[in-house]
């Protein structure tokens, strides 16, 4: 049904465009009625301005095609000798009535195409410009993304500092939902509170077929489902799906399964996960020292610990007459052994976060007195996690869990209780089926990470796609400009087995021998000639 109604609206969306060139066809020698055909209009459209058939593809894809929509727009107007600055700006400001107006508005007389009359009011620049928007635009809709890492949730799997590139093809390209958009922005035009989106068409969900299924233990980026009932520097707004911030965590719990943590361990159907080689998990613990406390330096040239990123909390006081200091911070496990070599350390404690109602896990709900389930984010559980096509039977403690997967998640238009009765959209029910499949993530760092122990399940309709390649790692920690560059996680792939490989050289080495095969090939044509 989704991709019916998403063929509609790409119907309905060049039957518009066709209605408002319909002026320009008969002039140009083409027929009136070949602008009201959907998408084949568009292809007689890049004839009548003598531009290549596959334009009507680029115009076919969200986002990028009302960019090429009105790039199309300018050219019709141009061999009319009507393709102005002005003119053009008020067509995309107008969204292409004022093109019909022009076409309505006086005798038109078909000059075809003249350079040389296009660059008086677009530059050669400006049109490179125009159609590298365009490519980058369809590039990172529909093949990859690049993303930053701003918070230490991932550490050290993925850094503070690291530059990403994102496959959308590996679980499938999600179609854009919200074409009206501004390219190549996310949410907000840079610098401002603006919305770089507006949000008067929303097309329905619809996934291209990918090359694998989510797997347990894959890091995916993802859209945040939770900003309007727990704002992270938001204003609390209920966005669109597309336009919801990125987060990227891993996926520890599958559609399906019964997940659980004692005590810091996580349990799977009963079994302790395992995590694959490349992830580096992250524990906080209550560290003692002497009255010599823990260096900056030290800890960054022995471990590749950051001080300030690590260390939340540290108390000085005495203890048995002698001076100490009581440290929190985290403390990757692979590193926890030669932690306690140090010579100023004198005990390590794993610390585990106590139930709160300050900052209550999810289920339970916001604003109560008490917690309806004692748990925290080192004892959860255990949860199930919704999988498509599977059904509860609704009690009183499911209601409160999974009322914002049915209500919210799901599109239902209501789902409340009543007394010991549930109804959906107004109608008594006992048992819900669910109608997607849902994930439970978790950060690497889990003492600093903010993720579905404290605002629930990821539909499978936000998930964005899977990091995949590392181009380039900055340390704002590291001392130097050589040491602003992790060298070592520059060019290297994301997930994989064994100890990470930069491929950085190797691609300035095949780089360099293209260049000068180039400049061989080009030198030896000049010869011949």
């Amino acid at each position: 049904m989704n991709a019916l109604n998403y063929l509609i609206f790409i119907l309905a969306y060049f039957l518009y465009f066709g209605i408002l060139a319909l002026p320009y066809f008969k002039p140009a020698g083409r027929k009136t009625w070949e602008a009201l055909i959907p998408v084949y209009n568009v292809y007689r459209m890049t004839q009548i301005i003598e531009r290549p058939w596959w334009w009507v593809i680029l115009a076919f894809l969200p986002v990028v095609g009302n960019v090429m929509m009105l790039v199309i727009f300018y050219e019709i107007l141009h061999v009319y000798r009507k393709g102005s600055f002005k003119n053009i700006f008020i067509v995309a400001l107008t969204a292409g009535l004022y093109f019909a107006y022009l076409g309505w508005g006086e005798k038109l007389v078909y000059q075809g195409r003249d350079i040389k009359e296009i660059r008086k009011h677009i530059s050669e620049l400006a049109a490179s410009i125009i159609f590298a928007v365009v490519a980058a635009s369809a590039i990172r809709a529909f093949t990859f993304e690049a993303f930053t890492i701003p918070t230490p949730s991932m550490e050290k799997s993925l850094m503070v500092g690291d530059f990403l590139f994102v496959s959308k093809m590996h679980y499938g390209v999600r179609v854009p939902m919200t074409p009206l958009s501004l390219p190549l922005l996310h949410n907000r035009i840079p610098g401002t509170q603006v919305n770089s989106y507006v949000e008067w068409i929303q097309l329905p969900y619809l996934r291209i077929p990918g090359w694998e299924e989510v797997k347990r233990n894959d890091p995916i980026v993802f859209n945040y489902p939770a900003e309007d009932i727990r704002p992270i520097n938001m204003k609390g707004e209920l966005r669109p799906i597309d336009k919801r911030e990125h987060y990227v965590k891993r996926v520890i719990g599958m559609p399906g399964d019964t997940f659980r943590i004692a005590e810091g361990m996580v349990y799977i159907n009963g079994e302790k996960n395992t995590l694959p080689p490349r992830a580096h998990k992250q524990m906080s613990y209550q560290v003692l020292t002497t009255g010599v406390g823990l260096s900056a330096r030290q800890l960054k040239e022995k471990l590749n610990i950051d001080y300030e990123q690590a260390v939340k909390f540290q108390r000085r006081f005495q203890q048995g007459g002698q001076p100490a200091i009581l440290y929190l911070m985290d403390i990757p496990d692979e590193q926890l052994a030669e932690f306690q070599k140090l010579p100023n350390v004198s005990r390590i404690e794993p610390y585990f976060q106590p139930p709160t109602l300050e900052n209550p896990v999810f289920p339970n709900p916001f604003h109560l007195d008490s917690l309806y389930f004692p748990w925290s984010a080192d004892n959860y559980g255990p949860l199930y996690i919704p999988a498509k096509g599977a059904s509860i039977v609704l009690n009183e403690k499911n209601y409160h869990t999974y009322r914002r997967v049915i209500e919210f998640y799901e599109g239902q238009q209501s789902f409340e209780r009543k007394g010991d009765d549930y109804y959906l959209n107004g109608e008594k029910i006992d048992r819900y089926e669910f109608k997607q499949d849902y994930y439970f993530m978790l950060g690497d760092n889990r003492h600093s990470s903010d993720d579905s122990r404290y605002w629930g399940f990821v539909p499978h309709d936000h998930i964005v796609g899977k990091p995949v390649f590392i181009w380039m790692s900055f340390d704002k920690f590291g001392e130097g400009l050589a040491n602003k560059i992790r060298t070592e996680r520059v060019f290297t792939t994301v997930s994989g087995t064994g100890k990470r490989q930069s491929y950085f050289w190797p691609f300035v080495g095949i780089a360099l021998l293209l260049y000068l095969g180039n400049r061989y090939r080009k030198k030896r044509k000049a010869a011949q000639a």
